[in-house]
């Protein structure tokens, strides 16, 4: 029955302690996501790559924009007093004319028109006016260079690419900019641990001091171990405040990133590691730079594409229809001149426009073929190099936890030995020198771990930014 009750109450104890340990994991992990949303939301070059998404979209509105109506129009009086070669070309007298013509381009490459004028004349020969009003429709179709609009697709096409390769390129940034606070902030947690076990360790110095002074009253000890101790303590103080001027820096650095005092509660220690190593090898795609490169590589052949349609003529076809009347009376002038008139003239025609050698686009294309190649080869080389670093991190992470193991067991091992050695010292059978470097072992040894800790995180961070998956990871926990 007393094991029954034992068991239950172990069992009470784990679920207080493994809940405990869950709240205090989230809630430091909690910490990290609030602050890294922060600081998503005040960086400066984050805000600049989203204005530059912004500016990409605007760029493509930009190409619909030139597709709308535009109006023109034009208007002239004129008086004539020149002396006439004769009086059948007499034409002095007064002028004037009013034109307004509409016209929509395409994006198919076609363009519509609608021309509208009037002129009123009045010759000093015979003193009457007469009005005469033009009405036309004019229709223009590329043919040649942007056939059927294909470089005006082209263009959208790239416009629309443009706005793709800035969203990977703010994902780029964001996944670099997250290593750079995350690494930030371990820093700061690596210190906040050093700090404490300082602290730690100047408490039992001064422990120890107060012990070792009451036996030197008592006659129990040596006055010589006494100072001995009070110097370990000073040296202890002095090391707690070297560590606070440490944690001091980094937070400095956390807060600047921030744009504002970060406090220490902020910061949980350090305590255990919150990542975990990605599985899955390396794939292309996963990292963000590849993916950038990959996106630029697509946007240049699109480039190349519309670059060889330069090589083509400028040919445009069109067709117009035009119908006009004279007539003393302007409304009648208006009525029977619009293109309903029976008075009208179609055209038909085609214009040509072809450079001779295509020089200028043959080094434009010259220029973009270059950049894709380079492209192309930046692109190999950053892959292999990433491959590289995946390798490398993954060997550093599996030594990194060897030395880890190593140094728990020493921890172990330094705690029991310092124990042993204190009660050895109290007993008169050991010097304090002994018990002093003891103290120092496990100091040396917790501040291994603490530092393997934050290193193992800090590889951990850069190994998900290689694959281009810190920033997920660290909203996901």
């Amino acid at each position: 029955m007393r094991l029954v009750k034992l068991t239950k109450k172990s069992l009470k104890l784990l679920i207080f302690f493994s809940f405990n340990s869950f709240i205090f994991t989230n809630m430091a992990l909690s910490d990290v996501r609030s602050l890294l949303e922060e600081f998503e939301r005040v960086n400066g070059d984050l805000k600049q790559a989203k204005e530059q998404i912004k500016l990409a979209s605007l760029s493509k509105e930009s190409i619909f924009a030139q597709l709308g109506w535009s109006l023109s129009s034009n208007s002239y009086f004129s008086q004539n007093k020149l002396e006439p070669l004769s009086v059948s070309s007499d034409y002095r007298g007064g002028y004037w004319n009013v034109s307004a013509d509409i016209s929509k381009p395409f994006l198919w490459g076609g363009q519509f028109g609608l021309e509208n004028s009037i002129t009123s004349t009045t010759l000093d020969l015979t003193s009457k006016t007469s009005y005469q009003f033009e009405q036309g429709l004019s229709y223009y179709q590329s043919l040649g260079k942007n056939f059927f609009g294909r470089e005006t697709y082209k263009a959208l096409a790239i416009a629309e690419k443009e706005i793709g390769v800035q969203k990977i390129t703010e994902s780029f940034i964001l996944e670099n900019k997250t290593l750079q606070f995350y690494n930030a902030y371990i820093k700061v947690s690596l210190e906040k641990a050093l700090l404490n076990l300082e602290k730690n360790a100047l408490a039992r110095a001064k422990k120890r001091s107060e012990l070792i002074r009451g036996w030197v009253k008592d006659g129990l000890k040596r006055k010589v171990d006494w100072q001995q101790s009070v110097m370990t303590e000073l040296q202890g103080a002095e090391r707690v405040e070297m560590a606070n001027l440490r944690m001091k820096g980094a937070l400095d650095t956390l807060s600047k990133l921030l744009h504002r005092r970060v406090s220490i509660r902020e910061v949980r220690a350090l305590s255990s590691n919150k990542l975990r190593a990605p599985r899955s090898n390396l794939k292309p795609l996963e990292n963000k730079n590849l993916k950038l490169m990959a996106e630029k590589l697509k946007q240049l052949r699109m480039s190349v594409e519309k670059a060889d349609y330069s090589f083509a003529p400028t040919i445009q076809s069109y067709v117009t229809y035009n119908t006009n009347q004279y007539d003393e009376s302007i409304g009648t002038s208006f009525s029977d001149g619009a293109i309903w008139n029976s008075d009208n003239q179609y055209t038909v025609g085609i214009n040509l426009t072809w450079p001779l050698g295509f020089k200028s686009e043959k080094i434009e294309k010259s220029k973009l073929l270059v950049q894709l190649n380079s492209l192309q080869r930046q692109q190999r080389e950053t892959f292999e190099n990433l491959k590289l670093d995946y390798y490398f991190l993954r060997q550093q992470l599996f030594r990194l936890d060897q030395s880890l193991k190593s140094s728990v067991k020493r921890l172990s091992l330094s705690k029991d030995i310092l124990k042993e050695y204190t009660k050895l010292y109290d007993l008169g059978q050991m010097d304090l020198d002994q018990v002093i470097r003891a103290e120092e072992m496990r100091i040396g040894t917790e501040t291994s771990i603490v530092n393997y800790r934050s290193q193992k995180e800090s590889l951990l961070a850069s190994l998900h930014n290689v694959k281009g998956s810190l920033r997920d990871v660290l909203n996901r926990n």
